[in-house]
C-alpha cells in the first residue's frame, strides 16, 4: 500500500488481555521448533500442508489410511525447513498429522472469515512496535478470529511486511528478522495465526507484499496455490481459481500488480479480459482480490483516495450481473459498501495487523471511481476481522474488534447491503 507516518491506534488491552498476550508471546519460542500444518483451497481442489525442519515430511492420517506427504520444497539458506504437501480427497471424512487433526471443508460454507494485512511493518520512517502486543496485535485477533469457528478462513493478502532491519535505538521491534525468509515469515505469520490455521481451511489471496519484487520467495514456498518449483522465475501473475461454497462461487484472483493511483493502459486489458471471463459461472459468484476496485481511505481535495484507478477502468462494463460482492483488503481499515449503480458490493477487511489507515467522515453519497456509494458503514482506527454468516435469502456480515465487540453489522442481499446504524 502507500507510505504511512508512525502511530498508535486502538485501545491498549485490559490487564488480563496483556497478561495472555505476554503468556501468548513467551510460549512462541518453545514452540518454534514444531511443525505448522494446515489445509488450503488450491487451483484443483483441497491440500494439506506442513512445515517441518525434520529431514523428512510427516505421515498423514486420512480417513484411517496413513500416507506419506510429498515434499514441496526443500530446505535453503534462507529457508532452511521442509515444506511438504498432499492432494485431500473431496470425499475425505477426517485428517490427522500425528495427533494434530486437521480441519476439512464441510460443504456448504456457512461461515466465512476475512481477513489481510497482517503483518508488522518494519520500513524506513513507518516503524511499527512488532514486540508490543498492542501496536500489532495480529495474534490477538487471530486468536480471537479463531474462536468464531469459521468453516474457511479468507486471508485476503499482504501477510508480511518486515522489508527492513529495526533502527538499534528502537526497542519496539529491537531483534525482528526481516527480509524474504523463514524467521521473518514465522514470528510475522506462521507463529501468531497457529490457532487460525488450525481452525479451518484457509484460502489465500497474493497480495502486494508478496509479489516478484518482495516476499515472492515465501509466497511461492508456503501458500501458493500452484505448484513450487525452485528453478521456475517468479510468475508476476498467479491464474484465477475458484472455490465452491455451496450455492455460490469464490473466484481468487491476483491483481497484485494493478496501479492504484493511475490507470496502468498496458494492463488494464488484461484485467478487463478476466474480468469478463468470470461470466460463464453459473449462480451467485464472489470475486475475493487483494486490492479493492472500489475502497476510500479519505478525501483530499473532494476526491477520495483507496480506488484501484486500473481496476476501476478494467471492470467497466464487463462485471456480470451474478457477480455480487467484492473481497478485499489493502486499505487498512473496514468498509462494507453497495452503489447506486448496479454494481457488486465491496468489502474491505485489512485491519488484521498493519498500521492502520484513516476514513473519510462519511461514506454515504460519496463518489469511488465511477461509482457512487448508496449504503454503506465503515471502521477505522481499530484492529479486527469480519465474518460472512449464511441466513435465509442473505448472508449477514460483522466487524469484530480484538475484544470480540460487533462495530458493525450489514445483510448483504444480492449485489445490496443494509447495515445497522446507516448514515452514522
Amino acid at each position: 500500500m502507500m507510505r504511512r507516518t508512525k502511530r498508535r491506534a486502538g485501545a491498549p488491552p485490559t490487564f488480563l488481555g496483556a497478561l495472555v498476550a505476554g503468556l501468548l508471546f513467551s510460549s512462541g519460542a518453545a514452540r518454534a521448533a514444531e511443525a505448522f500444518a494446515w489445509t488450503q483451497y488450491v487451483a484443483d481442489g483441497i491440500e494439506a500442508r506442513a512445515i517441518t525442519e525434520q529431514a523428512e515430511c510427516p505421515k498423514i492420517t486420512i480417513d484411517e489410511r496413513v500416507t506419506q506427504m510429498t515434499l514441496r520444497a526443500g530446505p535453503s539458506d534462507a529457508f532452511p525447513v521442509r515444506v511438504c504437501a498432499i492432494a485431500i480427497p473431496r470425499d475425505a471424512n477426517a485428517a490427522a498429522i500425528a495427533d494434530r487433526p486437521l480441519r476439512l471443508p464441510a460443504p456448504p460454507v456457512n461461515r466465512l472469515l476475512l481477513i489481510g494485512d497482517t503483518g508488522c511493518r518494519l520500513r524506513a520512517l513507518a516503524l511499527q512496535n512488532c514486540n508490543v502486543m498492542a501496536d500489532w496485535p495480529f495474534r490477538l485477533v487471530a486468536d480471537e478470529a479463531a474462536e468464531r469457528r469459521p468453516d474457511i478462513v479468507l486471508h485476503l493478502g499482504d501477510l508480511i511486511y518486515r522489508e527492513q532491519a529495526c533502527p538499534r535505538s528502537d526497542k519496539g521491534c529491537a531483534g525482528s528478522p526481516y527480509g524474504d525468509n523463514w524467521e521473518t515469515w514465522k514470528v510475522d505469520f506462521f507463529d501468531p495465526a497457529r490457532a487460525l490455521l488450525e481452525s479451518a481451511p484457509f484460502v489465500f489471496v497474493r497480495g502486494n507484499h508478496e509479489d516478484c519484487n518482495r516476499n515472492q520467495e515465501g509466497w511461492r514456498r508456503f501458500v501458493s496455490a500452484y505448484p513450487y518449483d525452485a528453478g521456475a522465475a517468479c510468475a508476476p501473475q498467479e491464474p484465477p481459481y475458484r472455490v465452491d461454497l455451496g450455492g455460490a462461487t469464490l473466484a481468487v484472483l491476483d491483481v497484485t500488480r494493478a496501479e492504484d493511483r493511475a490507470v496502468d493502459w498496458a494492463l488494464a486489458p488484461f484485467f478487463k479480459q478476466q474480468f469478463a471471463g468470470l461470466a460463464d459461472s453459473k449462480g451467485p459468484l464472489w470475486i475475493a482480490m487483494h486490492k479493492p476496485i472500489y475502497g476510500s481511505l479519505r478525501v483530499k481535495d473532494g476526491v477520495s483516495v483507496g480506488d484501484n484507478k486500473t481496476l476501476v477502468e478494467a471492470a467497466r462494463g464487463v462485471l456480470a450481473p451474478n457477480i455480487e460482492v467484492m473481497l478485499s483488503g489493502h486499505l487498512h481499515l473496514f468498509e462494507a459498501l453497495s452503489f447506486k449503480q448496479d454494481l457488486p458490493a465491496q468489502i474491505v477487511a485489512g485491519s488484521g495487523g498493519d498500521m492502520l489507515d484513516t476514513m473519510p467522515k462519511t461514506l454515504l453519497g460519496l463518489t469511488v471511481g465511477d461509482a457512487t456509494v448508496e449504503t454503506g458503514r465503515g471502521v477505522a482506527g481499530v484492529y479486527g476481522f469480519a465474518l460472512m454468516e449464511r441466513g435465509e435469502n442473505e448472508w449477514r456480515l460483522s466487524e469484530y474488534d480484538l475484544h470480540d465487540q460487533a462495530l458493525v453489522r450489514c445483510a448483504l442481499r444480492g449485489r445490496k447491503l443494509v447495515c445497522d446504524g446507516e448514515g452514522q
